[in-house]
């Protein structure tokens, strides 16, 4: 290996000469940002750029505590526990000072310089021809969206920030207003907008692997599923959120329908009906194989979470999973929700009650969801479980491995909702979060003013000689063996939007989507409902009988200004 290769470059190369044995690589992770300007003469080869992109994951990894605390803790559906120090119960009343560490947004800017750093460098190998277009576009289009999903968070916690897309010496130079002026949370959205329009449009799909073959996470471990590897950004998804923020609802949902109906296109495979029918289609075969239904003594619903290996359920599920191992680095979870080990935050109260207060098909109470499949009651302690199933204290070291689930085909499914919902497709957006297509379109084909809807809005759950594309789908509701919700025709979109939102906290709590989805709603309803927020955040507060703190949160997000995080450099 060429002396005077960076460390970060050296440690991103012998990630990929470690891969295929999968031994312990942590060190490889440990990159330092001011190695970023360093790199030029490491780019060399196509195997240079994979070692890059692997090790700008890895560091992207040590992001995953800050995601959840900052999207869950600042929401209604986590809160702090006995042992929580000051700045997390900051984070939970939004009362944060500048010097609180969790509202730090150097680590996010740590990544992204990295990412400036690889992109440029990958234009001067395409230039130079050390990469073929479809080897550039898809490095590029990768790393180029991992960038701006972190520009994204940026701007849902601190409002205006500074974007950048050059690298620079040193990250904290971007504390000085002067030399990196801020840009409010709206032009921020028309900026990464730009920027993933400039992508071609053949380069968003998700098969990396198929045409980059050299970049490959296919391990006995984390295996790539009908040659997709989840180890990446999904990036329709991801576009589909983006556009979702803007309020471009169309091009949203076309995002989402396009992810919806990824499918197997290996004809010869033997799972491929399978395949077609269930990939993100939240979908049930009925064969009892391929099912997440929240029923029988054992709850498979819950495998999302706790199966680290990626078999067919689960697979279908899941779009965006980074693995937390000794591999990668330390799972930081353990420590945040284990009530075994040091129990910093816990379910809310809310959240709790979220999952009691729902009626399942059969008429029993309470959603299935819930516990001992989102939370568990450990020793007494309500613990979060999607982040300590495969936990156990007596044996730390062997059982700390885990999996940070970014994106999955519920949230697919829900935020499609949203957007088609404000596109007047108010009886699809029910039918996906209720019983599904099948069991809710009364002519089994998604209509619009009484015809068959054009795309992005058209799906078809017939069954016949030929099954539609969508005949096996069964809904949020369904698949947690729910009773529908229904809704109110004098007040269909609002009352449709805030059924999704009760949805999203049934489906998706603790993932690290709560906050972002609080606020996208405030941010829409600033005129029509401007104390949402508040009310939402302070009925945390409420059922945990804490009317003073209620009291104090409804205040203070009554102002706009609150919502978001102070800008500081520590």
């Amino acid at each position: 290996m060429n002396k005077n290769l960076s460390g970060f470059a050296k440690k991103g190369l012998v990630l990929v000469l470690c891969m295929g044995s999968m031994l312990s690589c942590k060190k490889t992770f440990d990159i330092q940002p001011e190695d970023a300007l360093q790199q030029s003469q490491m780019y060399q080869s196509i195997y240079d750029a994979d070692g890059v992109i692997l090790g700008i994951y890895g560091q992207f990894v040590g992001l995953a505590d800050k995601y959840v605390l900052l999207n869950e803790l600042r929401g209604d559906l986590l809160d702090v526990t006995l042992n929580s120090d000051t700045y997390l119960k900051q984070l939970s009343t939004h009362t944060v000072t500048p010097d609180n560490p969790y509202a730090d947004p150097r680590p996010f800017y740590k990544v992204i310089n990295n990412c400036n750093d690889a992109l440029a460098n990958f234009t001067v190998m395409h230039q130079k021809k050390l990469l073929a277009d479809p080897e550039y576009y898809q490095r590029y289009a990768d790393i180029g969206i991992l960038r701006s999903w972190m520009y994204l968070q940026l701007g849902i916690h601190y409002g205006n920030i500074p974007y950048v897309t050059d690298p620079i010496a040193n990250v904290n130079d971007l504390a000085d207003v002067s030399k990196f002026p801020r840009i409010n949370f709206d032009q921020l959205l028309d900026q990464l907008i730009a920027f993933t329009n400039t992508i071609p449009k053949q380069y968003l799909d998700q098969n990396t692997s198929a045409a980059s073959p050299t970049l490959i996470m296919a391990t006995s471990t984390y295996p790539i599923r009908d040659g997709v590897s989840k180890f990446f950004i999904h990036r329709r998804s991801f576009l589909g959120d983006l556009n979702l923020w803007k309020g471009n609802y169309l091009i949203a949902s076309s995002y989402y329908k396009d992810a919806m109906e990824t499918a197997s296109t290996n004809v010869s495979s033997s799972d491929f009906s399978i395949s077609l029918y269930d990939t993100y289609r939240v979908g049930n075969d009925n064969s009892g194989r391929n099912t997440l239904l929240t029923t029988g003594t054992v709850n498979p619903w819950q495998n999302i979470f706790s199966n680290i290996i990626g078999e067919s359920e689960t697979s279908f599920e899941r779009m965006w999973v980074l693995p937390l191992d000794q591999n990668y680095g330390t799972n930081p979870f353990i420590n945040l929700f284990s009530a075994s080990a040091g129990y910093l935050v816990k379910p809310s109260a809310l959240s709790i009650a979220n999952w009691d207060n729902q009626l399942r098909a059969d008429g029993s109470i309470g959603d299935r969801r819930g516990p001992n499949a989102s939370y568990k009651i450990n020793n007494g302690k309500p613990e979060v479980l999607k982040y300590t199933a495969t936990y156990n204290p007596l044996t730390p070291l062997t059982t700390k491995t885990g999996i940070w689930i970014l994106y999955r085909a519920a949230t697919l499914h829900l935020r499609y909702a949203e957007a088609a919902n404000l596109q007047g497709r108010n009886q699809l957006a029910g039918a996906l979060i209720n019983q599904g297509l099948y069991t809710d379109l009364p002519t089994k084909i998604s209509t619009y003013n009484g015809v068959n809807d054009t795309y992005p809005f058209n799906f078809d759950a017939s069954k016949g000689t030929v099954n539609g594309n969508w005949y096996r789908n069964i809904g949020i509701r369904g698949r947690a063996v729910d009773q529908s919700v229904t809704f109110d025709p004098a007040n269909l979109v609002t009352d449709t939007e805030n059924k999704i939102v009760n949805e999203d906290a049934l489906e998706m709590a603790y993932e690290g989507y709560r906050w972002a989805d609080l606020l996208r709603i405030a941010l829409r309803r600033q005129t029509t409902d401007p104390n949402y927020l508040a009310n939402k955040i302070g009925a945390k507060f409420d059922a945990a009988g804490n009317s003073s703190d209620a009291a104090a949160v409804r205040a203070r997000l009554a102002d706009k200004a609150n919502w978001y995080l102070p800008f500081k450099w520590q």
